[in-house]
C-alpha cells in the first residue's frame, strides 16, 4: 500500500522552490548587469546608453514564452512560500513571513519598473524624463531586486541552519536521556542482583542451621533409643536372676 506524504516531507520541496526562483531572477539581472555598469556606474564609454537601450529593446520584444517562463518561475517561488505557509513552524513562522514579502517586493519592482522601462525601451515614451534617465531607473531598480532577493535567500538559509541546530540539539539531548535511561537500569538491575545474592546466602544459612537442627534431634533419638535399650536389658538381666533364684 502506498503511503501519502506527509506536509514535514514536502516543506523542503518549497524552500527549492524558493532558492530556485530567487536563484533564476538573479541569474537574469547579472546578465543585464554589464550594460547598466556603462550607464549607472560608470561613463567611460560614450555609447553605453544606446547599448543599454538596444539590449532592453531586444529583450522586450523577444517571444511572449520568454517573458511567460520567467514569470513561471515567479509563480514557482510564490508556491514555495506558501508551502511552507501552510503550517508554518511557530518558532520561524515571522521569518517566512519576512521572506514572502521581500519576494513580492521584488515582484512588485519587476512589474512597476522594470516592465514599464521595458515598454518605454521599445516605444521610445518616457514621460517627464529622458531615456537616459529612464535606463538608469532600471538599472537602479535591479539593484534594488538584488538586495531583496538576497535578503530571500539568507531568510531561507538562516531558516535552514536553525532547523538543523535545533535537530541537533534534540538529537543530543535524546541521546543523553537514553544513556541516562541505560545507566539507571544499569544501575537497578546491580542492586536486583546484590538483594537476590543477600537473599540466596541468607537461605543457605537458614538451611545450614535446618540441617544442624535435624542433626541434633538426631542423636537425641539415638541417646533415647540406647537408653531403652539398656533399660530392657537390664529387666531381662533381672528376670533371669530371679529365675534361677527360684
Amino acid at each position: 500500500m502506498a503511503k501519502l506524504m506527509k506536509y514535514k516531507d514536502i516543506v523542503p520541496i518549497g524552500t527549492s522552490l524558493i532558492v530556485a526562483s530567487t536563484s533564476f531572477a538573479l541569474g537574469i539581472i547579472y546578465g543585464n548587469w554589464p550594460y547598466d555598469l556603462n550607464t549607472l556606474w560608470r561613463h567611460t564609454d560614450a555609447s553605453g546608453f544606446s547599448k543599454s537601450l538596444v539590449h532592453y529593446q531586444t529583450w522586450g520584444e523577444s517571444p511572449m514564452y520568454i517573458h511567460y517562463t520567467l514569470h513561471a518561475v515567479g509563480v514557482l517561488g510564490l508556491i514555495g512560500h506558501f508551502i511552507k505557509l501552510y503550517k508554518p513552524d511557530e518558532d520561524a513562522k515571522y521569518f517566512e513571513y519576512g521572506s514572502l514579502g521581500l519576494f513580492m517586493v521584488g515582484v512588485i519592482i519587476y512589474l512597476t519598473n522594470l516592465r514599464t522601462g521595458v515598454a518605454s525601451c521599445i516605444t521610445g515614451q518616457w514621460g517627464e524624463v529622458d531615456f537616459e534617465t529612464g535606463i538608469n531607473v532600471m538599472a537602479a531598480s535591479q539593484i534594488m531586486i538584488v538586495f531583496v532577493f538576497v535578503g530571500v535567500l539568507v531568510l531561507q538559509g538562516g531558516l535552514y541552519y536553525a532547523q538543523w541546530y535545533d535537530h541537533q540539539l534534540k538529537l543530543e539531548f535524546y541521546e543523553n536521556e537514553a544513556k541516562e535511561a541505560a545507566a539507571a537500569a544499569e544501575a537497578q538491575a546491580k542492586e536486583e542482583e546484590k538483594l537476590a545474592r543477600k537473599v540466596k546466602g541468607k537461605g543457605k544459612k537458614a538451611a545450614g542451621a535446618g540441617v544442624e537442627v535435624e542433626a541434633e534431634i538426631d542423636e537425641d533419638d539415638v541417646d533415647v533409643v540406647e537408653a531403652g535399650d539398656g533399660a530392657t536389658g537390664s529387666k531381662k538381666k533381672s528376670t533371669g536372676a530371679k529365675k534361677r533364684k527360684s
